[in-house]
C-alpha cells in the first residue's frame, strides 16, 4: 500500500511540475514572439524615416548654380502656299518670305508649297540676380541669296537691372524693337494680321541691334503673369 501511494505521489508530482515547464516555455515562446514583432516594426519605422532624413539632408546641402536657371524649348511652325500662287517670280523685303522668291536671280526657284516658316531654339534664363540673357537662332531663315532654311541669329542680347524688383535695367544686344504691344509677341502667338504693315515695312524682321532701356514695374509684370496664366496673349 505505502509503494502504491508512494507512487502516486511520485507521478502527481512530475505531472504538476510538467504543467509549470510548459507554462514556463510557453512564456518565453510568447515573449520571444512579442520582441520579434516589435524588432520588426522598428526595423520598418526607420526604414521609412531613413529617406526623409535623407531628403532633408539633401536640400540643405544642394546649391543652386548659375546653370541650374538655364532653359531650353523651341517651336516649328510649317506652311503651304502653292493653292493661290499666280506668280513664282513675285519678290518683295518686307513680304512673307514662303510664297514668291527671295532672289532676283533669272534662275531662282520659288518658294512656293510646302515650307518651314520658323524652325527656332530658344537658350534663357537668369544666370545672375541682375543679369538675364536670351539667344534664339533660326534655322528656317531666307536670306537675300535665295537660300530656304538657312541658320541665322534672329535675337542675342541681355539683360542688366539695377535693383532687387528688376524695375529697370539696359538690354544689350539684338532683340525686338521695343514699339507697341504688338510687335513684342512672340510668333508662335500671332495671327497673320497682328503684323502691321508700318512696323514691318520699317524694321525688317522687327529686330535691331542695340541698347534699350526698359522700365518695368513689378505691379504691371504681376498683372501680366496673371494674364499669362489665364490663358490670354503675353510674352
Amino acid at each position: 500500500m505505502r509503494k502504491i501511494l508512494f507512487t502516486a505521489l511520485v507521478f502527481f508530482t512530475a505531472l504538476v511540475n510538467a504543467q509549470d515547464v510548459k507554462k514556463d516555455e510557453i512564456k518565453k515562446e510568447v515573449v520571444r514572439i512579442l520582441d520579434s514583432i516589435n524588432s520588426v516594426n522598428k526595423q520598418k519605422q526607420s526604414e521609412q524615416e531613413k529617406p526623409v532624413l535623407t531628403d532633408k539632408t539633401e536640400k540643405t546641402e544642394k546649391k543652386e548654380h548659375w546653370y541650374d536657371n538655364i532653359g531650353i524649348r523651341g517651336y516649328v511652325q510649317v506652311r503651304y502656299n502653292g493653292l493661290l500662287s499666280t506668280n513664282d517670280k513675285v519678290s518683295c523685303d518686307q513680304c512673307d518670305k514662303s510664297w514668291g522668291t527671295t532672289s532676283t536671280a533669272p534662275d531662282a526657284k520659288s518658294n512656293n508649297g510646302l515650307f518651314l516658316r520658323r524652325a527656332r531654339i530658344v537658350f534663357s534664363g537668369q544666370i545672375h540676380p541682375n543679369v538675364y540673357f536670351y539667344i534664339q537662332p533660326d534655322f528656317a531663315s531666307s536670306p537675300a541669296s535665295g537660300v530656304n532654311h538657312f541658320a541665322q541669329l534672329r535675337d542675342a542680347y541681355f539683360d542688366l537691372s539695377f535693383d532687387k524688383k528688376r524695375e529697370f535695367r539696359i538690354r544689350l544686344g539684338q532683340s525686338k524693337v521695343p514699339y507697341g504691344f504688338e510687335n513684342m509677341q512672340s510668333s508662335q502667338n500671332r495671327l497673320t494680321l497682328d503684323r502691321n504693315d508700318g512696323l514691318n515695312s520699317a524694321v525688317v524682321n522687327e529686330r535691331d541691334l542695340g541698347a534699350f532701356f526698359y522700365w518695368a514695374p513689378a505691379v504691371v509684370r504681376e498683372r501680366f503673369a496673371m494674364l499669362i496664366k489665364d490663358g490670354y496673349k503675353g510674352s
